[in-house]
């Protein structure tokens, strides 16, 4: 009897410790569902919550995870520390956005952000899928992110616009279509960021300015690295455009298609861009711009450029080129 007894004495403590936790915003994981409720003590897979932001902001601590139950309309978030939200294939995890933008994300310095398997969509009305202001960095995976209007700094799938300090960013195994203005769009509006990304696996169709838009045109210093593998940018102004003047760009793109744009490459200003195992064909003005010959632009002699407008219309640099 006595043994039964702190049994259920411990237990009783340990769901109390793990209750206590969530009232406090102190809990490592918690669960959202469409038939939860936000409520204090919610956030078990038997008594969910109901929205990110409510989790966010109540029961989930920093470096925490959220993860979906089943399928559902989570509504908008703003994050404001490390954080993981995890749709691992229950369903449709939707973050809509009818004004403003989907999800924000103003991360301290060091705090990196997870994302996966989830559905954004501005339903022809909202700004911006995800907004990066600040942070260490950003993981977007397993992602569909669509139809958000506007142009600029708004009508966006993926905006990255960081002023200060260093940020690393994943884009893997993402859709953005049917935007307004860019679907990836890495801004340096101002200040010396530092921003290192990885694309690897990104569908970009129907943008309606640039599929891809790395611009560091602005910044005062720092340096943007881009690398981009094995995607697809197609019906757009651009299929990928990239602009630098002070703060150095260098991106590599490996095994990608770029077609039925306007333009399908474009490098511009002081932006150094590797070109490689690629092809760029059916854009109807300009396959591939080499805006500042022969500084930029470097191809290695695999790539198929071909049906354009105009294939190349300034000679790129094939110095390094290897066949």
């Amino acid at each position: 009897m006595m043994k039964r007894i702190l049994v259920a004495a411990t237990a009783f403590a340990s769901s109390w410790l793990v209750l206590s936790a969530a009232q406090a915003g102190g809990a490592n994981r918690a669960w959202v569902s469409g038939h939860g409720a936000d409520a204090a003590g919610c956030g078990a897979p038997t008594n969910p919550c109901r929205s990110f932001q409510y989790v966010h902001d109540n029961i989930v601590a920093a470096g925490g995870e959220i993860d979906i139950l089943d399928p559902a309309g989570y509504g908008a978030v703003t994050i404001s520390k490390a954080l993981s939200i995890v749709n691992d294939g229950v369903g449709t995890a939707g973050v809509q956005a009818t004004s403003g933008d989907a999800i924000t994300i103003n991360a301290g310095a060091n705090d990196v952000v997870t994302l996966r398997g989830l559905n954004i969509d501005g339903l022809g009305t909202g700004a911006n899928g995800i907004v990066f202001n600040s942070g260490g960095g950003l993981t977007v995976t397993d992602c569909a992110i669509r139809h958000f209007a506007g142009s600029g700094a708004s009508g966006n799938g993926v905006l990255i616009q960081p002023t200060s300090g260093s940020t690393t960013l994943l884009i893997s195994n993402v859709t953005v279509s049917d935007n307004g203005h860019s679907g990836v769009y890495l801004l340096s509006p101002s200040g010396a960021p530092n921003v290192t990304a990885a694309i690897d696996g990104l569908t970009a169709l129907n943008n309606s300015a640039v599929d891809v838009f790395v611009d560091s045109s602005n910044a005062t210093g720092g340096a943007v690295s881009v690398a981009m593998s094995d995607s697809i940018a197609t019906s757009a102004q651009n299929g990928v455009l990239l602009k630098s003047a002070a703060a150095p760009l260098s991106a590599s793109i490996d095994r990608s298609t770029f077609s039925n744009n306007l333009i399908g490459v474009y490098a511009g200003g002081t932006a150094t861009v590797l070109l490689g195992r690629s092809v760029i064909t059916s854009n109807s003005q300009d396959g591939v711009v080499n805006n500042t010959y022969p500084n930029t632009l470097y191809t290695y002699g695999d790539n198929r450029i071909n049906g354009n407008g105009t294939d190349i219309p300034n000679a790129l640099n094939t110095t390094y080129a290897q066949r």
